[in-house]
């Protein structure tokens, strides 16, 4: 019964997310781009009158819906994976980054969420904690660093030769 229910949500979750190996795939320590959606207030430049008023209110009463699309942009947001929390549908990471007169700055994105747009893992990290809250203590640089994972490039025409 339990695996009948985890495979159908298993589906509808492939369906609804085409990136799902790169979601499961961030890990601490790794260096993301997060793309998330944000909703573009634009601010009116007259003061509407009380006819302008009244007709949008109609508008919205009527259940007009309004293009919501053209409101919407998506922002990258480039930081170090800090902290996982939760678990299956629920979970969330943490990234930092270093913004602006080296103030940092830390969100809360939630993994499989239509917020989250696409990510994009740019260094993976092999860190030695779960949590890696002790970089809120490091200033420049070194607030980012975290030891990379060593990759093994093979080149494709060496051939193998076993010790004699």
């Amino acid at each position: 019964m339990n695996t009948e229910v985890m495979k159908k949500v298993a589906t509808q979750f492939a369906k609804e997310f085409p990136d799902m190996d790169v979601r499961t795939s961030v890990r601490i320590g790794d260096t993301v781009v997060a793309h998330t959606k944000i909703i573009v207030i634009k601010k009116v430049q007259k003061t509407l009158t009380t006819a302008e008023k009244q007709a949008m209110k109609k508008a919205q009463d009527a259940g007009k819906v309004f293009n919501e699309m053209e409101n919407l942009k998506s922002q990258p947001f480039r930081g170090v994976v800090v902290a996982m929390k939760g678990y299956g549908n629920n979970k969330k990471f943490v990234v930092r980054k270093i913004g602006a007169d080296n103030v940092g700055v830390e969100k809360i994105i939630p993994l499989f969420s239509p917020v989250l747009e696409k990510i994009e893992i740019l260094a993976k990290g092999s860190p030695r904690r779960a949590k890696l809250y002790y970089l809120r203590n490091r200033v420049g640089k070194s607030a980012l660093k975290v030891k990379e994972k060593k990759t093994v490039a093979v080149p494709k025409d060496a051939s193998v030769n076993p010790a004699a």
